[in-house]
């Protein structure tokens, strides 16, 4: 990014990979500046409101799919840390657009910088434009699949050193157009059931209330 012309051209080109135009184009400059650019106007203040940005939209999204406290706290551990943050920073190609005073930064900006950038659209646009670019660009790629209820509870009666769950699952009623099928997890000594359109759904509603029951 060196002379205006190209700096605006660069810019131009990077909110459309964001699909966010800044009204106020310094904000994106600054969420950009590492500290080996500039003193005192970089991205740090930027990258402390966005950590917050993201920790708030990543918990309200945790919250609406549902889970215990612990199901939920771990869930948003994982997301918020370094490596999904650096993934998403560098599908926007950010890293090679921080403006940096000396060749090599490190491996933290790579993070870093996806959150000032959330930080500087929360200044720039609100609430909502930050939620829809984190959506996009975070949660999209780790929260819209759906929870594999078994195979977590799986894992937690391997770490438990118990035995692996064992399901039963039967046709309980309904019609030949809309069964009803009733799962029973046996797991930990203990039975958790639930119930479906189908044998799969039945399974994993009763894994997830499982896990809800043991987590």
């Amino acid at each position: 990014m060196s002379g205006k012309n190209s700096f605006l051209v660069s810019f131009q080109t990077l909110e459309k990979k964001l699909g966010y135009t800044f009204k106020d184009k310094k904000l994106l400059e600054r969420a950009l500046t590492h500290s080996s650019a500039s003193g005192a106007d970089n991205y740090e203040q930027l990258e402390f409101l966005g950590d917050s940005v993201i920790q708030l939209i990543v918990t309200a999204r945790l919250y609406s799919e549902g889970g215990t406290e612990g199901q939920m706290t771990a869930r948003r551990q994982k997301l918020v840390s370094h490596e999904p943050l650096k993934c998403a920073s560098e599908e926007l190609g950010l890293p090679s657009c921080i403006i940096k005073g000396v060749p090599d930064v490190g491996e933290k900006p790579l993070s870093s910088v996806y959150e000032s950038v959330c930080g500087a659209i929360f200044a720039d646009g609100g609430y909502a434009a930050a939620e829809k670019f984190i959506n996009r660009t975070l949660l999209a790629a780790h929260v819209s699949a759906p929870r594999n209820y078994k195979g977590e509870l799986q894992e937690y009666v391997q770490s438990k050193g118990e035995q692996l769950p064992s399901y039963r699952t039967r046709l309980q009623g309904g019609t030949p157009d809309k069964p009803d099928f009733v799962c029973d997890v046996a797991v930990c000594g203990k039975s958790f059931s639930g119930r479906g359109k189908s044998k799969g759904e039945a399974e994993r509603r009763a894994a997830k209330s499982a896990l809800d029951c043991l987590t």
